[in-house]
C-alpha cells in the first residue's frame, strides 16, 4: 500500500545546489561552487543525416572541437556546477550574461525566459520521483540557446530527458533536420510531459487511500495524506510557473527563436493546462480525504460512545436497586421493636434471589429494547 517513505515536514524534497550568494554581493556573483559536483560534458553533434555523441573532460578540448565543426548543430549536455573557473571560462567563450550564470548556479530559480543580446536564457523545473522511497526531486535545468548551439546545465542526470537523447541518436522525427530551437522545445516538452505520470501515480495513491479509509480508517496514517498534499502543491507550483514560462516563450521575439516552433509550444502550453486541471482535482481529493479521515475517526469514536452509553443505560437501574438495598436499615430496635417498613423483603427467605431475578429481568429487557431499536 505505502508507495514511499514519508518525508518529515522539516526535510526538503527539492534538490538545491549547495550555493549561497554572499549578502550584498554585486549582481552576477557566482563564486564558491566547489562543494558541488564537478562538471561533466556530453556533446551531441548532429545534422539532418548523422548524430555523434562525445564526452569531454575539459573546456579547451570542447572549444577546439566546436571551432572545427561549425557546420553541425551541437547540444552541450552538462551535469554538475562545482567549478567556478569552469563557468568563468564558459562565460568568456559564449559571452554568457553574469545574471544568467548566477541564476544557473543558484539552483532555486522560478521557470522563466530571459532575452540577452548573445543568447536566449531559459530556466525549467524538472520534477521526478527518485529511488525506492519515491522521493520527489525538484531540480533546475538551465538552457542557453544560440543559433547552432544549445547548452543545458543541471546538477544530476537522473532526469526525464533520455527519450529526447534517444530521438537524436536514432534520428526519429524531424529533430535532426530542424533548428536548435526545436531541440529546446523538445526538451521543455519532455519536462512538462513528465508531470503526467507523476500526477497519475499520485492519483492512484489517493484512490488507494480513499478505499482504505472506507474499509478501516485506523490503518491509514494521516501523515501519508499530508505528504501527498505537499507533493501535489509542489508539482502544481512548478506547473504554474512552466505555463507562464511557455506563454512568455511563445510571445518573445529573439534571433535564436524559430517561429515555426510556436505551434508546438502552444501544444506544450495546453499540456500545462491539462496537468494543472488534474492537479487541482487531486488537491481537492486530498483535502476531501483529510475530511473523510477525520469524519471516519469521529464516527468510530461515536460508535464507541454509543456502546458505552447503552451499557451505562442498562446498568443505571441495576445500580439504583443495589444502592437502595445497600442502605442497611434494621428490622427492629430496642425502642420500637419490630419495624415493618424497614425493607421487610431483605429478611424474606427468598429476598436475595428475588432481587437477582428482578435485576436480570431489567437487564435482559433493556438489552432487547435497544436491540429492537437497532441501537446495538
Amino acid at each position: 500500500m505505502d508507495r514511499r517513505t514519508h518525508t518529515p515536514p522539516e526535510d526538503k524534497s527539492e534538490l538545491f545546489i549547495n550555493y549561497k550568494k554572499t549578502q550584498g554581493a554585486y549582481p552576477g556573483y557566482f563564486e564558491g561552487l566547489e562543494s558541488n559536483k564537478h562538471p561533466e560534458l556530453r556533446v551531441f553533434s548532429y545534422d539532418s543525416d548523422t548524430c555523434k555523441e562525445y564526452v569531454f573532460n575539459n573546456l579547451p578540448d570542447l572549444f577546439k572541437y566546436l571551432d572545427e565543426n561549425q557546420s553541425l548543430k551541437h547540444w552541450i549536455d552538462m551535469e554538475g556546477i562545482g567549478n567556478t573557473v569552469f563557468f568563468q571560462d564558459l562565460q568568456t567563450k559564449f559571452h554568457l550574461h553574469n545574471l544568467a550564470i548566477e541564476d544557473t548556479v543558484s539552483g532555486h530559480q522560478r521557470p522563466k525566459v530571459e532575452t540577452y543580446d548573445e543568447h536566449l536564457f531559459i530556466i525549467s523545473r524538472m520534477l521526478y520521483f527518485m529511488g525506492d522511497d519515491k522521493k520527489l526531486i525538484n531540480e533546475q535545468i538551465a538552457f542557453f540557446v544560440f543559433d547552432s548551439i544549445l547548452i543545458t546545465i543541471q546538477d544530476e542526470y537522473e532526469d526525464c530527458l533520455e527519450p529526447v537523447r534517444e530521438r537524436l541518436r536514432k534520428g526519429k522525427g524531424t529533430m535532426r533536420s530542424s533548428g536548435i530551437f526545436y531541440l529546446t522545445y523538445a526538451l521543455v516538452d519532455a519536462i512538462v510531459d513528465n508531470y503526467f505520470p507523476m500526477a497519475e501515480e499520485i492519483h492512484q495513491h489517493l484512490h488507494d487511500l480513499e478505499v482504505q479509509i472506507m474499509k478501516d480508517v485506523n490503518s491509514v496514517n494521516i501523515q501519508e495524506i499530508m505528504h501527498l498534499k505537499r507533493e501535489i502543491l509542489q508539482i502544481r507550483k512548478a506547473a504554474l510557473a512552466e505555463r507562464d514560462k511557455i506563454s512568455e516563450l511563445i510571445r518573445c521575439v529573439h534571433p535564436q527563436k524559430d517561429e515555426k516552433v510556436d505551434i508546438y509550444l502552444r501544444d506544450t502550453y495546453d499540456h500545462c493546462l491539462q496537468i494543472l486541471e488534474i492537479l487541482d482535482d487531486e488537491k481537492e481529493i486530498a483535502y476531501s480525504l483529510v475530511e473523510a479521515y477525520n469524519s471516519s475517526l469521529n464516527n468510530k469514536t461515536n460508535e464507541v460512545m454509543k456502546v458505552l452509553t447503552i451499557i451505562s443505560a442498562i446498568f443505571i437501574p441495576l445500580t439504583f436497586i443495589v444502592g437502595v438495598y445497600g442502605m442497611n436499615f434494621a428490622q427492629e430496635n430496642h425502642d420500637h421493636g419490630y419495624l415493618p417498613f424497614n425493607m421487610p423483603e431483605l429478611y424474606h427467605p427468598y429476598g436475595y434471589v428475588g432481587v437477582w431475578i428482578v435485576m436480570i429481568s431489567i437487564g435482559i429487557g433493556a438489552f432487547l429494547f435497544f436491540k429492537r431499536k437497532k441501537w446495538l
